[in-house]
């Protein structure tokens, strides 16, 4: 579908056209790039640090900002260190030219976000794809490869579909030395696990083979992306990615929202509620119309409707209603295009019931 022309937004609408619509896509899965405390942490940001420190920050481009949220990430994920970088396609290629200089091979999950490829293979790594979400397959490869230095990469959570990696598998079949597991996790973080931080808190894993890289754009509702994982690794990225040492830092008043952000995840575990229960809403629904969906905990819902050439005439119907639905084309999806529709901790119950009437009432049309 053609991309839309956004006007204004709320953490639950889009203005598009002059018109204000019911929004169910995007990111912005607590809500929070629209939560006062964090706009408030912005403009204060702004009006303390300038737009840019115009520099990297092992020159003149560091900030206490920059260093206190590393911190807060590190800490609110129970990681040794964090590292800031611009985005989360930057965060993991910093993390590859640190792992390249002893890992040799990337194993990558067929269906994960094509940044994880890009970045292994920047980064002069071999790259070998394992089948999706198959603990088995990676074992294979770990076993033809396993002396050259393993990273095994993958989404936390699948941006396409929403369903899990299976970390603890992963985690099992990793070669014994000179071997690391990357959890992707830009749609894992601030909505899986009992404190939000992500999938591998939702898994009740703490172990230092695991190497974690994020976004703060999605969740934490602000910008920016990050690593996190064990000491030595995060000094590694410090010192011998060249996409941190010689670019200029996410801007600091991001960062500052940010700071804003993780704080009002730990004092209020009540959005991570509302979160879950709109989850289990949208599941429950979706399934009571017909509409399968996967049984996970994102707040994902992928799906298609047969036969697929009615899915424009549904989606265009719904705008016409007031609802944004997305009908997208996006890499790992179960088809072409396919409906994937998003649901935060802001909407209401009565807000999601008008959703599922109306695909209701399409469906049986």
């Amino acid at each position: 579908m053609a991309r839309l022309n956004v006007t204004a937004s709320t953490a639950t609408t889009i203005t598009v056209d002059g018109r204000e619509v019911l929004a169910f896509g995007g990111c912005n899965y607590l809500g929070l790039a629209h939560h006062p405390e964090v706009v408030q942490a912005l403009a204060e940001g702004a009006l303390n640090f300038g737009l840019s420190t115009t520099a990297s920050r092992e020159t003149t481009g560091n900030t206490a900002v920059h260093e206190d949220l590393e911190r807060d990430l590190a800490r609110w994920m129970n990681q040794d260190a964090a590292i800031l970088l611009a985005e989360g396609y930057t965060a993991n290629i910093a993390l590859a030219q640190a792992l390249a200089r002893d890992h040799g091979i990337a194993l990558i999950d067929a269906k994960a976000h094509r940044s994880l490829r890009a970045a292994a293979t920047a980064a002069g790594m071999q790259v070998f794809e394992y089948e999706h979400r198959s603990p088995t397959s990676a074992a294979w490869l770990c076993r033809q490869y396993g002396d050259q230095g393993v990273a095994i990469l993958t989404d936390g959570v699948f941006a396409a579909d929403g369903a899990l990696a299976p970390i603890p598998g992963l985690l099992d079949v990793l070669p014994g030395r000179r071997a690391t597991l990357v959890v992707d996790d830009c749609h894992g973080v601030a909505v899986l696990g009992a404190r939000g931080s992500g999938t591998v808190e939702h898994f009740g894993i703490r172990d230092e083979r695991i190497a974690i890289t994020t976004t703060l754009a999605k969740g934490v509702g602000c910008y920016g992306g990050a690593v996190i994982g064990r000491r030595k690794l995060i000094d590694s990225v410090r010192e011998h990615a060249d996409v941190y040492r010689r670019s200029t830092p996410v801007p600091t008043p991001f960062a500052s929202a940010a700071r804003a952000a993780v704080g009002v995840i730990e004092r209020q575990p009540a959005l991570l509620d509302a979160l879950r229960r709109n989850i289990a809403q949208v599941r429950g629904g979706l399934n009571a119309i017909g509409i399968g969906v996967h049984g996970e905990d994102a707040p994902i819902f992928t799906f298609v409707l047969d036969p697929r050439e009615r899915m424009p005439r549904i989606h265009h119907a719904l705008l016409t209603e007031g609802l944004y639905a997305p009908l997208i084309e996006y890499p790992g999806g179960p088809t072409d295009q396919f409906f994937r529709i998003t649901v935060t901790a802001a909407h209401t119950p009565e807000q999601i019931d008008r959703l599922l009437a109306a695909f209701a009432r399409h469906c049986a049309a």
